[in-house]
């Protein structure tokens, strides 16, 4: 599972750097005009969801884990 959340961030970061680039660059805005800038709009947004989702996967782990112990305690 380890292996699939470095997946997730290195795919999310790569996202939102290429959202930056294409947004907030004079090299990016003059690739990615007018309609175009969705592309990059989008690959940011597509980065940060990634991103979140490779926070939740140990956090709901973590919570499965506790209420597992919990249900054995009782």
């Amino acid at each position: 599972m380890k292996m699939v959340i470095a997946v997730l961030v290195v795919l999310g970061l790569l996202g939102v750097a290429f959202g930056v680039w294409g947004l907030y660059t004079d090299a990016g805005r003059a690739r990615f005009d007018e309609m175009d800038g969705l592309i990059p709009f989008f690959a940011g947004v597509a980065g940060a969801i990634l991103i979140i989702a490779a926070a939740v996967i140990p956090a709901f782990q973590f919570l499965l884990r506790a209420r597992r112990a919990k249900a054995h305690e009782g």
